[in-house]
């Protein structure tokens, strides 16, 4: 008899936990310290189902609990999508704590949203300085060998140049370099040129008489698809001397017309001479070579209207005359629930780590030239830019991927997060970048900022 009441305490105890737990991700809630309450129910329940019937049999109790609590949820919230996939995510997200830390800012920029103290949580033995408020959104970055950092300004047409002359972590040189473009985004910097790409074309800029002012501009590429959907166009440089070029789609899932759309390009930037290097990657904003040069990598935004969790967001190792699947199929050769067939996902091309849904990585860089322990030079860092299509949002963060002897590791590492508190957003990371100095610097559009992040170095 007492066994059996043992057991059924078990069972209400772990019944408990998967409610309470799905009841999370239905109502958003403020902060992790929520999650504890299904954590201990859930603990607590296996154990004492454990100490009854076992280890088998708790691991079908347990699945049979979490069954009858997600059918009874989605008939009790029948608009929301609980998900036990959701409820993992978020039980993986908080169990890692990091240490909180103060963003170092200047008495000059405490103004706008820094106008209060603003915190961090990070998972390395890092500072943060805000190297550089900006008059509009920053988004993607480069530098130059005299160690300036150029940024591109879309929604101002802009390019400015920030220098840190004294090295105190603060820009103290913020120069417009160039201006009159046309959402200029992506950027690179070779052999004494600067790389812009706009949305419609790719261009050189030259500063001949050095004063720090562009005054020499070249069209390398016209022509590029500019009729409305994803406008950004981003640009890394391989060993070969080649510019690649990434093209998103005109829409959020369909067939595209323009046989551009939804590829990477690859550029020969002294005669303008294009081809598509690779296709069916929906919105590669991120795009970086790994550090042999050899291999291209790209961050992938997925479709939207899947619900909360679907379709995974992708980083993928881009290889000439490889599709990618969108719109057919997205992760792991996975149909596209309205477009897709397994007979055509089959001859697609897998991402290489699937990432949460409608987190939105951006730019990527890897971390081998970081003045860093070997673990975070072995890393691939991937800026969350945060959802705006999911009923209780995620991302908002840095991450890092662990990267050794040409093998990405299948998940990621939280870096730096805290951008999101208590459900409201006050900042949103587009794009890291490793200076010559070997410090991260990180671009915000929301909070029109740049962050330096710098290793304590031991004394």
């Amino acid at each position: 008899m007492q066994k059996k009441l043992l057991l059924a305490s078990g069972c209400v105890l772990l019944l408990a936990g998967w409610f309470s737990a799905f009841l999370l991700n239905s109502i958003p809630q403020n902060g992790n310290l929520y999650i504890l309450g299904p954590t201990l129910l859930l603990g607590v329940g296996m154990g004492v189902t454990h100490k009854t019937v076992g280890g088998k049999l708790t691991a079908l109790t347990l699945a049979f609990t979490a069954l009858i609590a997600l059918l009874f949820m989605n008939q009790l919230y029948p608009g929301r999508s609980v998900s036990i996939s959701a409820f993992k995510q978020r039980m993986r997200d908080s169990g890692q704590t990091g240490e909180t830390i103060p963003i170092i800012i200047r008495d000059s920029d405490r103004n706008d949203v820094f106008a209060k103290e603003r915190f961090l949580e990070s998972f390395a033995d890092v500072e943060v300085h805000l190297f550089a408020k900006l008059p509009g959104p920053a988004r993607m970055m480069t530098f130059d060998p005299a160690g300036n950092l150029y940024v591109t300004l879309p929604k101002l047409g802009a390019i400015y140049q920030l220098s840190d002359t004294d090295h105190d972590g603060h820009a103290d040189k913020s120069i417009l370099y160039h201006v009159g473009m046309e959402r200029p985004h992506g950027l690179l910097w070779n052999d004494g040129k600067l790389y812009v790409a706009e949305t419609s074309q790719l261009l050189e800029l030259k500063d001949t008489d050095h004063d720090n002012q562009v005054d020499q501009v070249r069209i390398v590429l016209e022509g590029l698809p500019d009729d409305g959907g994803h406008w950004t166009r981003s640009l890394a440089l391989g060993n070969d001397g080649f510019i690649y070029l990434s093209v998103g789609s005109r829409c959020n899932a369909c067939e595209e017309d323009n046989p551009m759309r939804a590829t990477v390009l690859k550029i020969n930037p002294e005669t303008g001479e294009s081809l598509i290097f690779a296709r069916g990657l929906r919105n590669s904003v991120g795009l970086t070579f790994s550090p042999d040069g050899q291999t291209l990598w790209g961050s992938d935004n997925g479709r939207d209207q899947l619900g909360d969790d679907l379709p995974p967001d992708e980083i993928n190792q881009i290889l000439a005359g490889e599709n990618y699947g969108w719109p057919d199929c997205y992760g792991q050769q996975i149909p596209d629930p309205e477009l897709g067939s397994s007979a055509r996902c089959q001859k697609t091309v897998a991402s290489s780590v699937d990432l949460p849904a409608h987190s939105a990585p951006l730019g990527i860089t890897f971390g081998d030239r970081l003045n860093a322990p070997e673990e975070y030079r072995n890393s691939l860092y991937v800026a969350f830019h945060g959802s705006s299509n999911r009923s209780v949002p995620i991302g908002y963060k840095l991450i890092r991927i662990p990267y050794q002897n040409q093998q990405m590791n299948k998940t990621g590492k939280d870096f730096l997060r805290g951008w999101l508190v208590n459900d409201k957003v006050w900042g949103r990371p587009v794009a890291p970048v490793v200076g010559i100095d070997g410090n991260l610097y990180l671009s915000d559009d929301h909070a029109q900022a740049i962050y330096r992040i710098s290793w304590k170095q031991e004394e």
